[in-house]
């Protein structure tokens, strides 16, 4: 399955940071794009398929500084269709009655607290 995935980096506009951490990304499995957006071009933006999210966003905080996983969503080609509704699920065995559960009072010796002597 496709997915977009949206991590923002503190890129601190300087263009060796965004390069090096255009390169870590390129470099992922499953990885078909990546690209900068975002106001002050902090956010990176992958598109793949299988992308180890968490990997991804533990190298970038090694390799580059701060970063962090802004949201993980489906590809735009590949969204769930809103008309196809949830069909709720048909248990195949039902609950017939309440299980019993029996308390039993066990009577205490107190006579004899120590069993050493």
């Amino acid at each position: 399955m496709k997915q977009k995935v949206v991590i923002s980096v503190s890129l601190n506009g300087n263009k060796n940071c965004q390069s090096k951490a255009m390169k870590i990304a390129a470099g992922f499995s499953g990885v078909n794009s990546t690209a900068i957006e975002g106001e002050d071009k902090n956010q990176i933006v992958v598109v793949g398929e299988n992308i180890d999210v968490i990997e991804l966003v533990k190298k970038l905080k090694k390799k580059v500084g701060f970063s962090t996983l802004n949201s993980v969503t489906p590809a735009d080609g590949e969204e769930k269709e809103e008309d196809e509704e949830e069909k709720p699920i048909e248990w195949p065995y039902r609950q017939v009655g309440i299980p019993q559960y029996y308390l039993y009072d066990v009577p205490l010796n107190r006579s004899n607290d120590c069993s050493i002597l």
